[in-house]
């Protein structure tokens, strides 16, 4: 029986590549099974890794990039170029939430400049072509301070310059772009997007997302009505194209000002890791991320990688760190979806080798009884 691993992040606990070893590690000892990896991605966190393990090139660090809030200590953050000059980058090494304590976010005022930072970085090295993964963000700001670190400068309706954040978007008056240097402007950046989230409305960026990011009922307002000008600044329908709500809007402001390709995370890693030919002969595939939920199916790795397989009739199913009480595994078409940390103390469910023992055991269990089916 040809078993493929599609493992995503348990995010906070545990790598796709840990879990898709400790996975594999698991199955090695029982009799009559073939393993394929391939760890997944979808332009969150860990992307960047993904993406990575498939080519040539080098990590460069910032040792002190700009954080999500000015008040922290800067952050040392990551990104990967490759020798062909094109350089990975994903929002969550300089801006992610996971940067910020519980205790401590702030949406209103969290700002991109930090991913601005290492992209400038990339830039100054010589690479014209950046792909950038939008997941994991603990910011709503539009993209401005992505496009303050590369030059560009946002001002009121008195000509003053404007912090780049969610708390001043409905401020902005005129960008100015006379800053931006020709090497930006000579860049390509392929943008990829975990969730396809509208900028505004129902299905809006500020509404599905800047509450786990900080945001009191008040805020969520704000930022929706800051977001709403900065469609009506951009214009071309922004606010209508699905995915430029990503990562508290990112993809509109850099749509407007920079040459950008809009793309889904899932297959873009997909078509670089071996996914397709992974699947070729397989007879079950099990997946998994952190939390299993409704947002799962909307673009995150493994709701693609269960929508790839049922589309060749291959079953399914999830270990997980947790499955939401309003997702239906069976819905989705999955043979079982178990949830490994499940009302267990945060302690425990962030430890990572408690947490790829808990995999472990799972995953032995589940192809145990699949066999015996």
């Amino acid at each position: 029986m040809k078993v493929v691993l599609a493992f995503d992040k348990f995010k906070g606990s545990a790598t796709a590549q840990q879990l898709n070893d400790a996975a594999c590690c698991a199955l090695s000892a029982i009799d009559g099974i073939e393993t394929t990896c391939v760890p997944v991605a979808d332009g969150g966190d860990g992307t960047t890794s993904v993406l990575a393990a498939n080519c040539q090139g080098q990590w460069v660090t910032l040792p002190a990039a700009v954080g999500p809030l000015m008040q922290m200590p800067p952050v040392e953050a990551s990104y990967f170029l490759c020798e062909d000059g094109t350089a990975l980058i994903e929002v969550a090494a300089a801006s992610g939430l996971a940067l910020v304590p519980a205790g401590e976010r702030d949406v209103m005022r969290a700002t991109t400049l930090g991913t601005g930072m290492l992209m400038l970085d990339a830039i100054e090295r010589g690479s014209r072509h950046i792909v950038l993964g939008l997941g994991g963000s603990a910011t709503c700001d539009g993209g401005m301070g992505i496009l303050c670190a590369l030059g560009a400068e946002f001002l009121d309706a008195r000509g003053h310059y404007l912090f780049p954040c969610g708390d001043t978007l409905a401020d902005i008056d005129h960008i100015e772009t006379a800053g931006i240097p020709s090497m930006v402007r000579e860049c390509r950046f392929t943008i990829l997007i975990d969730v396809d989230t509208f900028l505004c409305g129902p299905r809006g960026t500020a509404r599905l997302f800047s509450p786990q990011k900080g945001a009191s009922p008040e805020q969520v307002e704000l930022l929706e009505r800051g977001l709403s000008h900065v469609a009506a600044i951009v214009g071309d329908d922004i606010a209508c194209k699905e995915g430029c709500g990503a990562a508290g809007g990112i993809p509109a402001l850099m749509m407007h000002l920079l040459d950008c390709e809009l793309l889904p995370g899932a297959p873009y890693v997909f078509a670089r890791n071996g996914m397709e030919a992974a699947l070729d002969g397989a007879d079950v595939v099990i997946t998994g991320e952190g939390l299993l939920d409704r947002q799962s199916m909307m673009g995150k790795g493994p709701g693609c990688v269960i929508k790839m397989a049922r589309g060749r009739g291959i079953p399914v199913a999830a270990v997980c760190g947790k499955v939401d009480s309003d997702f239906d595994p069976a819905d989705e078409g999955l043979l079982r979806a178990v949830a490994v940390s499940d009302g267990l103390p945060l302690e425990s469910a962030m430890d990572t080798d408690a947490t790829l023992e808990r995999v472990f055991r799972a995953v032995v269990q589940l192809v145990s009884d699949i066999m015996k089916r």
